[in-house]
């Protein structure tokens, strides 16, 4: 008996040996993981339910989603919003099952004060989880989004005009805005949102018939977006000793061919994975993509099947995404991290990537800045040497700036980000950080672009100019620049109470938000505005006071009323003229 179980032992030792050469050989077996298909989270997290958990908080999770009562974020109570002389009615009503549906009523008046329905659309998705939840509607072969959407931050009905940069229509001011300008961001999903809020995109579109047969793997973005197609990846790991031999078995720390870790890819190609969506791309085969989806894979270099849009990318020989960057070449629209990514030295001449400081599973979803990496520690785990106060004093002292940099605590109150990634990025209605790292011009005062630079959204009264006192002061910009530049001054202004920097006085800063608020043709930037002055004030968010996108002399009535209550001393006609002349009607594209 004892003889037999020492056979039976050694016989399985062997077999344990054989097979532990097989997953060493499969190991190393690399695989083709266009072949592969989807599987869904819901297996992933059947074996991995910590990342599961980790990942569940995300707004990359909740990015596209079927409408329901857990899903929709507004109320759909008969709340209604009204823009150009459309109104926009908000219920609720239950379908033939009982089940709520959500609705949205645009009507306008007639010609005789009647009311006429316009339009009647019942919410069918919802796409965005963060700070605004835009509406999807079915309308045959394709899903189109709304001209409305809610602002979950605020807890307030929008017009797509003002979660984009979009100016207002002609007839604004007499409620006679046209329908076309009224629907200007009601777009296609099938061939839009689909690529970069879902995993697996098909859009399906048939090029004869022009219809589609959209598909997804997963609504929002799942584990496959990142991990790449799961199918094979569970099949083989459904073997325990190929589990064990991965997760501690004695064949070391080996990638598994199956499936694709970010952390183990190459800078380039992890950057890659992210720069697939946060980074506006072009494909010279575009009907590929409408037919089939975008054929990259995780792992991937991204240039094989599409190229970054830059300044000088052109469309039929003209350069049309121009206006979506700053003079210099850098971004200033979201979307475009990638780029600025690529643009900066620590990825041109040094190995960082996207996933140093940024992480799925972990961190606060609004960012998703690794915890480690939160304040300067992202800057100083390779800058080492500025760790050190006396050091980073001097580093923030720009040449030439003598007498106008504060000594002492105001240098900790300068991040890193503040001077090398500056706030100059536009993204639904706040200006976000440029992702392209580089340093502010060493002269203060000295702008080679209009990109509005680190000193000067500080410095926002000019101080920053040193002994140049005919450089332009920044708050020139806030009335004479383009949208963007606007958009910058603005948000500064009502950050100065919460930083180290030096501008004009409070009761200064609240009379040019005023002044924004009635007269900036963007609702956008005029949204901004009230933001700003709400944080300077104290005023606070429920507060309906000032609607962005009311007619001026609507807006004009509500500001008077809040000029009183504030206190606040209007510009006077002579300071509002010179603010206006230079003023910029340049159109901006969000590129969607």
């Amino acid at each position: 008996m004892r003889a037999a179980v020492v056979l039976a032992s050694v016989a399985l030792s062997a077999w344990l040996v054989v097979e532990a050469f097989a997953v060493a050989e499969d190991l190393e077996t690399p695989r083709d993981l266009h072949r592969v298909s989807f599987v869904g989270s819901g297996a992933c997290a059947r074996c991995h339910p910590s990342h599961a958990a980790s990942f569940e908080p995300t707004f990359h999770r909740t990015m596209t989603r079927e409408a329901s009562r857990e899903t929709v974020r507004a109320p759909f109570q008969g709340e209604t919003l009204s823009y150009g002389g459309f109104v926009a009615h908000m219920t609720t009503e239950p379908d033939a099952e009982g089940t709520p549906r959500f609705v949205v009523t645009t009507t306008r008046r007639g010609e005789h004060g009647e009311e006429l329905v316009v339009d009647r659309a019942i919410v069918a998705r919802t796409v965005g989880s963060h700070r605004d939840q835009q509406l999807l509607t079915r309308e045959d072969d394709r899903y189109v989004r709304m001209p409305v959407a809610w602002d979950i931050d605020e807890s307030r009905w929008i017009h797509m005009n003002e979660a984009f940069l979009t100016p207002d229509p002609e007839g604004l001011d007499d409620d006679r805005v046209a329908l076309t300008d009224y629907a200007r961001h009601v777009v296609t999903w099938n061939d839009n949102c689909v690529f970069c809020h879902n995993v697996g995109p098909r859009p399906g579109l048939d090029p004869v018939t022009e219809r589609f047969s959209t598909e997804v793997a997963e609504l929002g973005i799942a584990c496959e977006a990142c991990h790449g197609p799961g199918s094979e990846h569970v099949r083989v790991n459904a073997s325990p000793l190929r589990r064990y031999a991965l997760h501690g078995g004695g064949l070391g720390d080996r990638a598994d061919p199956t499936i694709v870790s970010p952390s183990r890819l190459a800078p380039a190609r992890a950057a890659d994975l992210c720069g697939r969506c946060h980074g506006q791309r072009i494909t010279e085969d575009i009907g590929r993509f409408l037919r089939d989806g975008d054929p990259f894979v995780p792992g991937e270099d991204l240039a094989l099947y599409s190229a970054p849009l830059f300044a000088d990318t052109t469309l039929d020989g003209e350069p049309v995404f121009a206006p979506r960057f700053w003079s210099d070449g850098t971004a200033r629209l979201s979307a475009y991290e990638y780029q600025g990514y690529a643009q900066s030295r620590c990825a041109s001449e040094g190995e960082l990537t996207c996933i140093d400081c940024h992480a799925m599973h972990e961190g606060d979803p609004r960012g998703q800045i690794r915890p480690a990496m939160t304040g300067d520690a992202m800057c100083t785990r390779c800058h080492d040497a500025l760790v050190d106060p006396r050091r980073r004093a001097d580093h923030v002292r720009p040449e030439g700036a003598r007498g106008v940099v504060v000594e002492g605590p105001a240098h900790v109150a300068v991040a890193c980000v503040d001077c090398h990634m500056p706030r100059v990025v536009y993204g639904l209605r706040a200006m976000l950080r440029s992702h392209r790292i580089d340093s502010p011009p060493r002269r203060p005062g000295a702008r080679t672009s209009d990109r509005l630079d680190a000193c000067a959204l500080c410095h926002l009264d000019g101080s920053d100019r040193g002994h140049d006192p005919s450089a332009a002061a920044p708050l020139d910009d806030l009335f004479a620049g383009d949208p963007i530049q606007r958009a910058a001054v603005t948000a500064a202004l009502g950050r100065l109470d919460r930083s180290h920097a030096v501008g004009p006085s409070r009761e200064a800063r609240m009379a040019l938000l005023l002044e924004v608020m009635r007269d900036d043709r963007y609702p956008g930037v005029r949204s901004m505005a009230w933001a700003a002055l709400r944080e300077i004030a104290g005023i606070p968010i429920e507060n309906s006071q000032f609607s962005p996108t009311d007619p001026r002399p609507r807006r004009m009535a509500q500001l008077g009323s809040l000029t009183q209550a504030l206190g606040v001393a209007p510009l006077g006609p002579e300071t509002h003229a010179s603010l206006r002349a230079r003023a910029s009607e340049q159109a901006i594209e969000i590129g969607e």
